[in-house]
């Protein structure tokens, strides 16, 4: 999926939820968005590359929620929520997966890493038995059919 077919399908789900009210302080859609210095130095810290899609949708959107997803954001609003980097340095220190949102199960959505760098594809990671399964074909495609219900 390219970046303005997505946008065509965020530009639809935000006008459907404009007329629905959301409890207070909650917003379906935060925009905690990454700079390219925040993003470079996630990166060294986790000794990896991020896929493009993600990279160009965090400078773009950013972590938070995102409709139906919890995105973690590249870096924190304060030291207690999580982030990129306090996540997998807590949970993934092998740096052979990357998990960018939690399932909320104990299980997250991520990328593999091969060589030092994430695949494109999105990754199901299972916490009971850290088996990897596959979840998408790129950033995009995830987060139109789990975070916004495209095709569901």
């Amino acid at each position: 999926m390219e970046f303005e077919e997505f946008e065509v399908h965020l530009s639809a789900a935000r006008a459907k939820r404009a007329g629905l009210s959301s409890p207070e302080g909650f917003d379906v859609f935060e925009s905690r968005v990454a700079s390219e210095a925040e993003l470079s130095e996630a990166e060294e810290t986790l000794q990896v590359q991020l896929p493009g899609e993600y990279r160009e949708f965090m400078k773009r959107h950013g972590g938070g929620m995102f409709l139906f997803l919890d995105l973690l954001p590249v870096v924190a609003s304060d030291d207690q929520e999580d982030d990129l980097v306090r996540v997998n340095v807590a949970e993934f220190k092998d740096g052979d997966f990357v998990a960018v949102a939690p399932v909320g199960t104990g299980d997250w959505w991520g990328f593999s890493v091969v060589e030092g760098r994430c695949v494109n594809q999105v990754d199901f990671w299972d916490h009971e038995d850290g088996q990897v399964q596959f979840a998408a074909t790129g950033f995009l495609e995830f987060l139109a059919y789990e975070g916004l219900r495209v095709g569901r």
